[in-house]
């Protein structure tokens, strides 16, 4: 039963929500009025081409989507207003030249004006333009870096999906790009791999001059992004390997996963070649022929075969040049919820399987009664983040001494109502 008083605090939390939402769309449109308009075009033209793989299911499972963001619509709005007023955050970085090859850069807010400065120089440049400027910053000035791949089902991803991630594990003195990068229809997993590697590339070019320690840098995927990010990590293994014998490029991009020294995966799927895995989400309402024509296997799934091992990190385990080069693969922590439908915690228990059998150190974090968007979204929401803790000491390689008091963004009702329509 819910009292006059709660009643009345989630009235005005809505009042405020709608007040702060009209003025963070006042600050998009005023600040970059053509980018968005070409953004939300795109959007359009993406939407009508995802339509016709369409069912009734999707449209249920879109408007359980719509209500689970409207509930917790007076979080994300404060999150939203930090996104875009705060000044140690640049947004909308290219990485790229393909679409949406752009990424988000976070900083911890200790460097100043001057610091600042230096990090905006340092974005258009390459490590091939390094000047002495860019050794000014001092052993402790330098912080982690932590390299954030969103998910969204292959489908729905994007960049600002991680920002309450980002801003928190700033204010623990990390720096995170958070990338964004082709969502299908616009690409399919083979450009979701590429244009990831490519802005893995990216940070690690500019890592020294944004102020970074090359000695903690930290790649974290959640739920799809989990999945293209391992999957890069372990193609960019492979086509280093064959550079080493070959003398020839490293593929692609030209970084080593020696760079890299954790992978933090997230309510992950990582074996999109088991058929148990494709019956799961076909039963979610990711049918089999969108799933199939994401993963390049074709609308009816006629090259399955061929096409879904490449794209799958435990078969890409299995291959002869990864397996002779895994000393350059860095450790592993998986996170998953034990009540996660979406992604089975299957999927991590797999995962952490092959990356044993080929002598790769796993961490594996399980979280009992917690769902898919729970770790990520909700709990952080109310301020017990436990999965922040474990990344946090992941990269540290210690529990930090100071405490960070996460309030609640919002009251407790409002997760609990949204919980019954999430649709993932």
């Amino acid at each position: 039963m819910v009292t006059n008083a709660s009643a009345s605090t989630s009235t005005s939390t809505f009042g405020t929500a709608r007040v702060f939402a009209l003025a963070v769309f006042f600050v998009v449109i005023a600040r970059r009025p053509r980018q968005t308009c070409r953004q939300l075009a795109l959007v359009v033209r993406l939407t009508i081409r995802l339509s016709r793989y369409s069912t009734i299911a999707w449209v249920f499972k879109l408007m359980g989507l719509i209500v689970y963001a409207a509930v917790l619509s007076p979080a994300f709005v404060r999150v939203a207003w930090t996104y875009l007023t705060d000044a140690n955050i640049e947004r909308g970085v290219a990485y790229g030249t393909a679409g949406r090859n752009a990424l988000d850069l976070y900083f911890p807010n200790d460097g100043g004006a001057r610091g600042r400065r230096r990090r905006k120089r340092a974005i258009g440049r390459s490590e091939r333009d390094k000047t002495q400027d860019d050794d000014d910053w001092s052993e402790d000035e330098r912080k982690p870096v932590v390299i954030f791949v969103t998910g969204g089902m292959w489908i729905i991803g994007y960049k600002a999906w991680g920002a309450l991630l980002a801003q928190r594990l700033a204010r623990r003195g990390v720096i995170v790009a958070s990338l964004d990068y082709r969502n299908f229809p616009q690409g399919t997993v083979g450009d979701m791999i590429a244009d990831v590697g490519n802005g893995i590339g990216w940070v690690l070019e500019r890592l020294e001059a944004l102020g970074g320690d090359k000695r903690r840098v930290v790649i974290v995927g959640q739920s799809a992004g989990a999945h293209i990010s391992a999957t890069a990590l372990l193609r960019q293994t492979e086509w280093t390997s064959r550079s080493q014998r070959d003398g020839g490029v490293a593929g692609p991009c030209s970084w080593s996963p020696a760079a890299i020294s954790k992978f933090i995966g997230i309510s992950g799927v990582y074996a999109p070649d088991d058929e148990a895995l494709i019956e799961h989400v076909h039963r979610q309402g990711l049918y089999k022929n969108v799933f199939w024509s994401i993963m390049e296997a074709g609308f009816s799934g006629a090259r399955a075969a061929e096409a879904l091992p490449r794209a799958s990190p435990v078969s890409i385990l299995r291959e002869y040049d990864v397996r002779q080069n895994v000393r350059i693969i860095p450790p592993v922590m998986l996170c998953h919820g034990e009540a996660d439908t979406s992604a089975p915690p299957e999927q991590s228990k797999m995962f952490a399987r092959a990356l044993k059998n080929v002598g790769i150190a796993v961490d594996e974090r399980y979280y009992p009664d917690k769902t898919h968007t729970d770790p990520f979204v909700t709990d952080p929401i109310l301020g017990r983040d436990i999965l922040l803790d474990d990344i946090t000491n992941c990269i540290f390689g210690r529990r930090l001494q100071d405490t960070f008091d996460e309030k609640p963004l919002i009251p407790r009702i409002f997760v609990a109502v949204a919980r019954k329509f999430v649709p993932f």
